[in-house]
């Protein structure tokens, strides 16, 4: 029973640590000047701390919590390319969408190609923006941003599972990289645009992601699944 005792203590002390960290990350992310989510209202800040939290607490419950995180960063980073493939160029704020733009499977220009993009495959927003697309661009940052919280809040997970930081910053940043690339290929030959990977390389790459994304499961029956704890917490 004293054992029992033990490591329960034991894992909430974990939880509370990262519960921690998680806070002061999403305390600092709301209020960045850059980005959206400081433009939010607080019932929308704590709508995504709670399922943030909801998603540690089912992570730790897992009966593998490390392989739960890594699902967790493949569904997120994956969610995060699919958008932030337009925002990645040289100049921009984000650290981790400036260096994407020195990766070479990824031009950081494809925002140049935002006229000829947004009618294929943001055809509902392009429709309704005013002027310069400008709801277009709203909706890139928004659906970026929140997806980039997410995935962060994940690799503070992950660094505890790894021990080290720097390690789990490499590899979401590896990962992340394989994906924009992965995204921005897909919208290229959409979109009739020049590739930036040649035919082999990424036809190795789709065999990566498709791997990547058999492991990472449902992206459905997941948000269903933090949205659920989130609600009972």
């Amino acid at each position: 029973m004293k054992v029992l005792d033990f490591n329960r203590r034991k894992l909430f002390s974990v939880a509370d640590a990262l519960q921690a960290r998680i806070s002061a990350y999403l305390y600092d992310a709301y209020a960045a000047d850059e980005g959206l989510l400081g433009d939010l209202d607080r019932w929308a800040q704590r709508r995504i701390t709670d399922e943030n939290m909801a998603k540690l607490a089912l992570v730790l419950a897992a009966d593998d919590p490390a392989e739960a995180c890594y699902r967790d960063l493949i569904r997120e980073i994956d969610t995060e390319a699919q958008t932030g493939i337009y925002l990645v160029r040289d100049d921009a704020t984000a650290a981790h969408l400036r260096d994407l733009a020195d990766d070479p499977g990824i031009s950081g220009t494809l925002y140049r190609h935002m006229d000829t993009v947004a009618p294929l495959i943001l055809a509902d927003e392009a429709r309704r923006s005013v002027g310069n697309l400008d709801l277009v661009w709203v909706t890139i940052r928004a659906y970026h941003d929140r997806a980039h919280v997410d995935a962060a809040v994940s690799e503070i997970i992950m660094s505890h599972f790894l021990q080290d930081a720097t390690a789990a910053h490499e590899m979401t940043n590896a990962m992340r990289a394989m994906h924009y690339s992965f995204h921005e290929d897909v919208v290229r030959r959409k979109c009739g645009l020049p590739a930036v990977l040649n035919d082999q390389d990424i036809r190795f790459l789709s065999i990566m992601i498709a791997e990547l994304a058999q492991r990472g499961g449902s992206y459905a029956d997941r948000a269903d699944a933090i949205l659920a704890k989130a609600i009972t917490n």
